[in-house]
């Protein structure tokens, strides 16, 4: 490191150090101003400091640094000038001129040695980037982390992250869209947690215009990951611009470190490096010898001027201590105080160092002394001083209180406790001065703010009130503004294309008079040399026929060449007259524009007035507006005064209402419950009513009047029939709205699909017409799942919650029933399946594949399976038509692990095909065989309920596969919900009031109350 020739620094071993990790710096002059710059570049940063002459000393921070990373170019030119370019952030250029070419091709080396160096270490940490390591990420929502591993595709320049680097599908986010990186713990996800796990030097956010990624690494790769991606976000986002520089970086570093450390002593970082001084000040083995530059008389000098004003400071703190120990209040370090009391030594030395550069040692000279940067080592030793002037005074101020302190240890009584009283008070203030004056003080502005606040929100009430009048007047009159200011404009740019047009006929001109001028020169220059020529033949008369003939010709070339040259000068000048004449044109019509303009903007300041003359008036009338209703008030007042006994009376009745609005839905809430309970008491059938929301080719065909469906209550629903004017209403346990989601239906049905789980038998089956909802409803979509899979995920829920103390297996078996045929969907190859009999009367189907399950994920799998091997077909009704009922049967068995009992549970969640008027529904052949299979099964459905209902001795089960497979639910001890499904529209309503009469009359049937499967026990 020194600023003569360049040598390469060599290792013991020989080989060559690369020059970013030496310091380089020299004099050059810059090309753009002249002047003479220091540079200096130190691991891959150039630090320009310009005006500084080569026996100068420099100040301050550098005017501009140039970091030299991939992409940037070095190169010394013949001249001795020095070219440095860099493409990132941005495209820049420096010019310098060395000396001499030799010292411009040492400083081309130097810095292409730097620019190695710094490409090395890059490459390195996008290396590291691309295999990525462990990182914790925190989440905004809740202040908790992730634990992730996370890498970057530098190639798509996206970040990814996952359980491990070999995850498939990670999660990923565009590097390209983000805007910045910030280093630390700054932003609000990382304020919101009260105890932060990770150190905040491992802590670094990513921001993109909608949100924020915080991170955190272990220590030891933090520089890796943030330079890194520092570079990243350079190269590839358009709208990221940084210039934190590895020096910086580590600073920040070590900045951060100090932070933690003082914050978990409980102290800021200032005072703990006070703290740490003072302990090192009283240690006598930290202090090292006096420097031999200390003895000069100029170092004597400052010393001994510091002694005497340390002395004085000693006696004004010792006078201001025994005047508080006398019975003042003890003093308050504020902002306001001077040399002994830190308030605003606090804050300005917190913001004075709070980042200045840490101490730095150099290459050494060849006096043995250290080189450190001049503007650091100037910052030190102002941080130095500062801290040398508040060690005084805490000393002095310690000095004044150790005479209390030994009072208190010598005395007693009374006098011995007031002095001990103060000493605290004294210590308690001056430890608590510097968050309990800085909160206090906060705490008074956000009270001042919102006083503020809350006054402007009042005016602006009353201002916003007084104006509603006039906003129709100011619209008005802005229009007609705005409409005179597009003519002005319009008329402007007219009158600027006119004014183009007048340049452009100008310069014509103006060329014109050129070529007619150097015309005029050409001809005047031939008619002189045909002069020439002709002397030149009149003395050549006498000599040879053949020179004479060669005039002649040369003299006829010339004269027809000056007759072109007087034809193109004609030319000429008709151009010029018509561009003339164009041009007068041209400012004929600008005058005319102008006359238009002046004109217009004569309106426009009419137009003003106007406006100025509305704007009076409105503020006369919000004057006027403000005494009516201060008047008004004055009114109310009285009125209020007269009428105060039936403003009490009207409050108590008020009252009464509300109350007994309240003991009503407490009455009907009960009655309910009780409702609920008579039902399974009696094993009736729960009769649930969802109606579907209404297509386009519904709502093109529906009569304007009556709705055709409305809701009452909870559980009310009536159905208008257009031919016969009426309306009919029935009762449910419950009526879901078309806007009703699938959420809310599963919330109804959940405690009667759960109780499965307790080894009841539970059957849920969705009825209706074909194309009213039952295949949504009960299976859904991916987005959007039925019943089918909410259940599911519902008892694998309760399988989790119960799992220490209960093991629950749950199986799967999926059928439907296609033209009176089982069909197993879980195979391909069908056999032949039929309902048998138990002995103990319950109805199986013996051969039925059953899955045993897990996880929701194999649900799916299993149900999407399924689904695809089910019959559906397209019919004007519906675009995939349901030709089949489908059965989803699910059984758990729950082992309780203390008492051993089993509990057996078995649901049955049916979709039917829906009930189809082929008229309607447009189907033939094979599909009108399959609407009357269907309408069969259902027809015998109906024959069973009404059975159920008259209570007749023998129940038609074996009239269809349906009914035999439905009789465990419906005449067994299940719990049996059906959901009817209906259509909102009127051109549907024949097959709607069927739906629901039938749905009324199965509402009647009495099961008898469900009984549990229970096994073994203790």
């Amino acid at each position: 490191q020194r600023s003569g020739a360049w040598q390469m620094p060599e290792a013991s071993d020989g080989t060559r150090q690369a020059a970013g990790e030496v310091e380089w710096r020299g004099h050059l002059t810059d090309s753009a101003t002249g002047t003479p710059a220091l540079l200096v570049l130190r691991r891959g940063v150039l630090r320009i400091f310009p005006g500084v002459a080569p026996k100068a000393r420099h100040r301050g921070l550098p005017e501009e640094t140039v970091q030299l990373i991939r992409k940037s170019e070095v190169r010394s030119e013949a001249d001795g000038r020095l070219r440095i370019k860099t493409h990132v952030p941005y495209d820049a250029e420096h010019v310098f001129k060395a000396k001499s070419e030799a010292e411009a091709k040492q400083w081309s080396q130097a810095l292409q040695f730097s620019l190695k160096a710094a490409t090395e270490r890059l490459q390195g940490h996008l290396q590291f980037l691309a295999q990525g390591s462990t990182a914790y990420k925190y989440n905004y929502s809740n202040s908790k982390r992730m634990r992730r591993h996370f890498w970057v595709e530098e190639a798509k320049a996206e970040l990814c992250w996952g359980k491990a680097r070999s995850d498939e599908s990670p999660q990923t986010m565009d590097l390209t869209a983000c805007v910045g990186i910030i280093y630390g713990p700054m932003t609000s996800t990382f304020q919101r947690c009260t105890a932060m796990e990770d150190p905040p030097w491992c802590c670094f956010s990513l921001l993109f215009p909608d949100r924020t990624l915080d991170l955190a690494v272990a220590g030891e790769v933090v520089s890796q990951w943030f330079l890194g991606l520092q570079h990243v976000l350079v190269e590839r986002s358009p709208g990221c611009v940084t210039a934190l520089s590895e020096a910086q970086f580590t600073f920040r570093q070590a900045w951060h470190k100090l932070c933690g450390a003082a914050h978990k002593q409980g102290l800021t970082t200032r005072t703990m490096l006070l703290k740490q001084l003072r302990a090192l000040g009283q240690d006598p083995s930290s202090v090292g010898p006096v420097p031999a530059a200390a003895a000069s008389a100029d170092l004597e000098v400052k010393v001994e001027k510091r002694r005497k004003k340390r002395e004085s400071k000693v006696e004004g703190s010792s006078i201001a201590a025994s005047d508080s120990g006398s019975g003042a209040a003890p003093r308050r370090r504020t902002s306001t105080a001077g040399a002994g009391g830190a308030g605003t030594a606090s804050a300005a030395g917190e913001a004075r160092h709070s980042f200045a550069p840490p101490v730095r040692e150099g290459a050494s000279t060849p006096n043995g002394a250290l080189l450190v940067d001049e503007n650091e080592e100037d910052d030190l030793r102002k941080f130095a001083v500062d801290l040398g002037k508040e060690l005084e005074a805490a000393t002095a101020k310690l000095e004044a209180l150790e005479p209390q302190w030994a009072k208190v240890q010598a005395g007693g009584g009374a006098g011995g406790a007031t002095a001990q009283a103060t000493l605290s008070s004294v210590l308690a203030d001056a430890l608590r001065s510097d968050s309990v004056t800085w909160q206090a003080e906060k705490c008074s502005e956000l009270e001042r703010e919102l006083l503020t606040l809350r006054v402007a929100n009042n005016t602006t009430q009353r201002q916003l009130q007084a104006a509603e009048r006039a906003e129709k007047t100011l619209k008005r009159l802005a229009k007609q503004f705005r409409d005179s200011e597009m003519q002005i404009q319009a008329m402007e740019q007219e009158l600027g294309s006119v004014k183009a047009g007048a340049q452009i006929a100008d310069k014509a001109k103006q060329s014109s008079n050129a070529a007619l001028e150097r015309t005029e020169a050409q001809t005047v220059h031939l008619q002189r040399r045909v002069q020439e020529l002709e002397q030149q033949l009149s003395q050549a008369s006498s000599g040879g026929a053949a020179e004479r003939a060669l005039l002649q010709e040369q003299n006829k070339k010339q004269a027809e060449k000056l007759q072109g040259l007087r034809r193109e000068k004609g030319d000429l000048s008709q151009k010029l007259d018509a561009l003339t004449q164009e041009v007068e044109a041209v400012e004929q019509s600008r005058r005319e524009k102008q006359r238009k303009l002046e004109a217009c903007q004569g309106l426009s300041r009419n137009l003003m007035d106007l406006l100025r003359g509305l704007q009076g008036s409105v503020d006369k009338l919000r004057e006027e507006q403000q005494e009516v209703k201060s008047k008004c008030q004055d009114d109310l007042r009285s009125i209020a005064d007269d009428f105060m006994p039936l403003t009490n009376v009207v409050q108590r009745i008020g009252a009464s209402r509300a109350n007994m609005e309240q003991r009503y839905k407490e009455i009907a809430e009960e009655r309910k419950k009780l409702h609920n309970l008579v039902l399974e008491l009696k094993g009736n059938i729960r009769v649930f009513v969802r109606v579907r929301p209404m297509n386009e080719k519904e709502k093109a065909a529906e009569a304007a009047g009556e709705s055709t469906i409305t809701f009452a209550e909870d559980g009310k629903i009536s159905v208008y029939e257009a031919n016969n004017s009426r309306r009919k209403w029935f009762e449910f346990d419950k009526a879901f709205a078309p806007k009703c989601t699938q959420q809310e239906v599963f919330e109804e049905i959940k405690p009667l699909a759960t109780s499965v789980l307790d080894g009841y038998n539970v059957c849920i089956f969705a009825y209706g017409q074909t194309g009213s909802g039952k295949t949504f409803t009960m299976t859904g979509n991916k987005e959007n799942p039925g019943l089918n899979v909410r259940v599911l995920t519902e008892l694998f829920r309760i399988r989790d919650e119960r799992r220490l103390d209960t093991d629950i297996s749950i199986s799967l078996m999926i059928t439907e029933i296609y033209n009176e045929t089982i069909k197993d969907l879980f195979v391909t190859k069908q056999k032949k399946l039929d309902v048998k009999q138990n002995p103990d009367g319950s109805n199986t189907v013996p051969g039925l594949t059953e899955i045993a399950v897990h996880s929701v994920e194999e649900v799916l799998k299993a149900m999407a399976e399924a689904s695809g091997n089910r019959t559906v077909m397209a019919t004007d009704m519906n675009e995939e038509s349901s030709r089949s009922h489908s059965i989803v049967q699910v059984k758990t068995i729950c082992k309780s692990k203390k008492d051993k009992r089993e509990y057996v549970g078995k649901i049955n969640l049916i979709d039917l095909a829906g009930s189809e008027n082929v008229a309607k529904s447009g189907v033939s052949g094979q599909g009108m065989k399959e609407a009357q299979n269907i309408n069969k099964s259902l027809s015998a459905l109906g024959d069973v309920i009404q059975a159920l209902v008259g209570k007749t001795p023998h129940v038609p089960y074996r009239n269809s596969k349906l009914t035999m497979m439905l009789k465990d639910s419906l005449g067994g001890d299940a719990k049996t919900l059906m959901i009817v499904q209906s259509s909102p529209a009127q051109i549907n309503v024949v097959e709607t009031l069927s739906s629901l009469n039938f749905a009324a009359r199965a509402r009647n049937v009495e099961l008898g109350k469900a009984k549990r499967n229970v096994k073994g026990g203790d």
